[in-house]
């Protein structure tokens, strides 16, 4: 029998804050956030870059990995997936492994199902994440808004943007990272949090303006889910 209760302060903590700590932030970040942009020819500057991966980037699908460090660098978490995104406000991001999460939003409402634990949480899209990489994954804000954006030019083969929060930390991160390779897909986030715990995800198996069924955006808990809801 599903039940209907308030969130509590550890599923907000959830919601806005680094990941396995204050796990959602990471699992876009988790995440939710950023993709790979389309194929075209080498865009003089990352910021052109940026741009054009907003303004012709419609859908997504990708495997992705990801790893979190501490303080000292130590790994203290990997993990893998795939992703499907629909702009605007749409994504899909399932975790594997015997404790995979998946995360929906229809655009409306986001649900994070955590199948181990037999519980389900549901909260509206702008409340739940805010301005946090998955929100700009999916989104088509003007970047420059709310980041100061500074290119910092070439590094182990791809062109690095640092996007830093004009409000101090946005909702789980000090600093965000993205890696464009030579034709303008982003390859690489690396996102760090107050605690100076950072957060890297690799893309692979990208496919751009793919058509993506509707289906893979809605999400109903199965029968017997516990249901947290705001």
């Amino acid at each position: 029998m599903q039940q209907h209760r308030p969130v509590g302060t550890d599923y907000l903590r959830f919601m806005r804050g680094p990941l396995p700590a204050l796990r959602l932030a990471r699992w876009f970040w988790v995440p939710l956030l950023i993709l790979g942009g389309i194929q075209y020819a080498a865009a003089a500057t990352g910021l052109a870059m940026l741009q054009d991966f907003f303004q012709k980037t419609h859908t997504i699908t990708a495997q992705f990995s990801q790893e979190v460090a501490n303080h000292d660098g130590q790994i203290v978490k990997r993990t893998s997936g795939k992703l499907w995104i629909s702009r605007p406000g749409k994504f899909r991001w399932d975790y594997s492994g015997n404790n995979g999460q998946t995360i929906v939003s229809n655009g409306k409402k986001v649900w994070l199902y955590e199948p181990a634990l037999e519980q389900a949480t549901v909260q509206p899209l702008g409340k739940a994440l805010g301005s946090t990489p998955a929100a700009l994954i999916a989104g088509n804000d003007d970047l420059s808004q709310r980041f100061k954006i500074t290119d910092q030019g070439q590094k182990d083969g791809l062109h690095w943007l640092l996007l830093h929060p004009k409000t101090g930390q946005d909702q789980g991160f000090t600093d965000l990272r993205m890696g464009f390779d030579a034709q303008g897909a982003l390859r690489q986030m690396r996102m760090e949090d107050a605690f100076q715990q950072q957060t890297v995800l690799r893309f692979t198996h990208i496919k751009f303006n793919h058509p993506i069924s509707a289906q893979e955006f809605q999400f109903t808990p199965p029968a017997g889910v516990d249901v947290l809801s705001q």
